[in-house]
């Protein structure tokens, strides 16, 4: 199975750097979640939030957010992104069922969270 790491570099670090931008996420500080505004789309974390032009867009910016990344690059092509997407988005769900079946054993949140974040530091490098 893929790491997180060699999806990023093989689908979209291979992209020439003028096809590419790069975003700035905020911590991730609570409740993740993705809407819709009258100006386009949302990607909160808690109360602070990184506006996105597509849902494609917010929805690749959710799994990097979640695996703890600060810095992201991004396709600028949505069609291009739409592609790769489900298989990213599928990737992230198995790994977080593999994690998630390990951490059920800890039963401190704080510990949990912790070596959760590390073991996605490790994986996405």
């Amino acid at each position: 199975m893929k790491r997180l790491g060699e999806f990023y570099r093989e689908k979209v670090l291979t992209l020439p750097n003028k096809s590419l931008i790069k975003r700035v996420l905020p911590n991730n500080s609570g409740e993740i979640k993705i809407e819709r505004d009258l100006f386009g789309w949302k990607l909160y974390s808690g109360e602070d939030f990184v506006e996105c032009h597509s849902e494609e867009e917010t929805r690749y910016l959710k799994v990097f957010l979640d695996a703890g990344l600060r810095e992201i690059h991004v396709p600028k092509d949505d069609e291009y992104l739409q592609n790769i997407l489900p298989e990213l988005e599928r990737l992230k769900t198995r790994i977080d069922e593999i994690i998630n079946s390990y951490l059920e054993s800890i039963l401190d949140r704080k510990i949990r969270e912790k070596l959760r974040h590390e073991v996605y530091m490790d994986i996405t490098k």
